[in-house]
Formats: structure tokens, sequence, C-alpha cells
């Protein structure tokens, strides 16, 4: 006994009609809305990797006198991906993870040619009112799919669920190395850092050390940015073989006449490795 699939009629969308040979059947509204999140996480996860990219010198003071004007190249670019994110055809990147697919509404075994795609995708410039039209319409279809004449279906020709599982987790996992890569980069980029680190470098304890041959591990930041803020800290450690040194840089965030780290005081102590474990 074989289970009949429903399809969506071209005249009529909400009529249902058996067509188990091609199992064509429109997406659930609760896959099409967990596609369309999948598509926001992405988007927030590649426009973060880019800032972080391109971070300059001193970029934590900078991102204290940022204002919204500056911050619209993040919502641009956030709009312009979910305006051009189906224009490969098989739907973006959320659908392909979840086995769906874009077809024309007069004929399911079509793709939809990339000018409808754009109409489509135009709507979305009302986000929640659309992600509301996913649950309203039977077949999920919101107000641009029924502009542009479109239905989001189950593809029949997906990968494996279990492959689609895999890389899925690698494209995920390949944007977590990316930040881990970044990090210590940008960490150094910072006023706070390079000002820790002169104060660090001229202190005779740290050149005794240096003479020895040890140099400073990758540092710690504790950065408050509050207006009424406790003291920041940067904390370098040298390891030896039953020891480690500690130095910490106690810095204070100045306003006025511009932001800049002044420098309160260095703290050092002396830990065995079990105390520091």
């Amino acid at each position: 006994m074989t289970e009949e699939s429903s399809t969506v009629d071209s005249e009529n969308p909400s009529a249902v009609h058996s067509d188990a040979p091609s199992r064509l059947r429109a997406s659930s509204q609760g896959k099409r809305l967990f596609g369309l999140l999948i598509d926001l996480v992405l988007i927030i996860l590649i426009l973060n990797t880019l800032d972080s990219l391109f971070r300059q010198e001193h970029w934590d003071l900078k991102q204290q006198a940022r204002s919204w004007l500056d911050l619209t190249w993040f919502y641009g670019g956030a709009m312009l991906f979910l305006v051009f994110r189906d224009l490969s055809q098989n739907g973006s990147p959320g659908k392909r993870m979840l086995g769906m697919c874009l077809r024309k509404i007069e004929n399911l075994n079509e793709r939809v040619p990339k000018d409808r795609l754009f109409k489509r995708n135009l709507s979305l410039f009302i986000l929640p009112w659309e992600a509301w039209e996913i649950f309203r319409d039977p077949y999920g279809r919101r107000l641009g799919d029924r502009l542009a004449g479109t239905v989001v279906i189950d593809n029949p020709d997906a990968m494996r669920p279990m492959r689609r599982l895999l890389l899925s987790n690698l494209l995920f996992f390949g944007f977590f190395v990316i930040a881990l890569g970044l990090q210590q980069p940008n960490m150094r980029k910072t006023s706070a850092f390079q000002v820790a680190y002169e104060v660090v470098k001229e202190d005779s304890r740290y050149l005794e050390l240096k003479a020895a041959g040890l140099e400073l591990e990758e540092p710690e930041l504790h950065l408050d940015f509050r207006e009424d803020a406790e003291d920041s800290r940067v904390r370098f450690r040298v390891n030896q073989d039953d020891e480690v040194q500690i130095f910490e840089v106690v810095l204070a965030l100045v306003q006025e006449p511009s932001a800049h780290w002044e420098f309160k005081g260095l703290e050092f102590q002396t830990l065995k490795q079990e105390e520091e474990d």
C-alpha cells in the first residue's frame, strides 16, 4: 500500500490532487519557517565574518562612536541577501539543507526563472507579515509566492538527509573555524591590547623572562565599555615548567577629549601550575 502525495493545482492552489507517480508535495509551514531561520542565521554569520575580516586598528574605540548610519551596511547586506538568496533556482541555502526547492505553480516540474525569483523575494521587506502568511496559507504560499506564481515543494531529487546534515554541519563548522582564526589577530588590533602590551614589554620582570627565552602567551581581554564602567583588564601569561607569571594591566576607558584607554596600574603574580589549573 502506497501513500498518495498531494500537489498544487495552478488554477486553484487550495485544491489537492492525487499524483502518486510524481510524489510532488508542498513543503510544510514549519519546514518553510525553519528554512527561513537558517537563512537568517547564515546572513548574520556571513556579515559578522566580513566585519571581523576587515576590522581596522583600534576598532574597539571606533566601535564606541558608531551611529545607526554605520550599521546601514549590515542591514542593507541582510536585505540584499534575502532578496537574492533564491537566484540559484534550486532555492536558498536553508531550503537546500531541508530538501526543498522552488517550482512554478503552473508546472511543478519546471524551475522558476530568475526574474520571478527576484520578484518573489521583494515582498520580504515586510518580513514579519510574510512569516505570518506562511501559516495562513495551507500550502505555505506567502505573498511573494502569489505575486511570482511560485510554490515551495519537497525536492524529489534532494540529497539524502544524512548527507545534507553532514554538509550543513561542515558549513557552520567552517564559520566557527574562521571566527577562531580571526579572534587573535583582531584582539591585537585593539587599542586596549596595544596600550597594555607597551606597558608590559617595558617591565623589568618581563625583560628578565624574555632574556631567559620565554615569551608572552596570547592575551585575555576583559573590557568594560559602559558609561559607569569598572576597570578593564588585559592579562598576559608567561608559562614555565612549574610556574606561571601573570601580568595584568589595569585600564580605564576615557571618552574626553577623544576615546582612549588610560593606564592605571600593572599587577604581577607568580602561581604554581597546580594553582593556575
